[in-house]
């Protein structure tokens, strides 16, 4: 059996321009060995992560919608 604990979850609409800057603080603290977000919250990572991208078209009858999930998994 597990257990699934939601650490962190945020939602908003920016422009690309803001989302490329929050992309560009992610990777600078990616480089650091944690993930640093909005709010003051962090974690550390290991050395080594799975990196899984997903890109999903949905389309409905009124209308299409895209995303695009950049996910980094790690076993602890």
């Amino acid at each position: 059996m597990s257990n699934k604990e939601d650490l962190y979850y945020k939602e908003e609409e920016h422009n690309l321009e803001e989302v490329a800057d929050f992309m560009d603080e992610v990777a600078e603290s990616l480089r650091q060995g944690r993930i640093a977000f909005p709010d003051d919250f962090e974690l550390d990572l290991p050395e080594d992560v799975v990196l899984n991208i997903d890109v999903d078209r949905r389309t409905k009858p009124d209308v299409t919608s895209t995303s695009i999930e950049i996910e980094l998994k790690w076993k602890e």
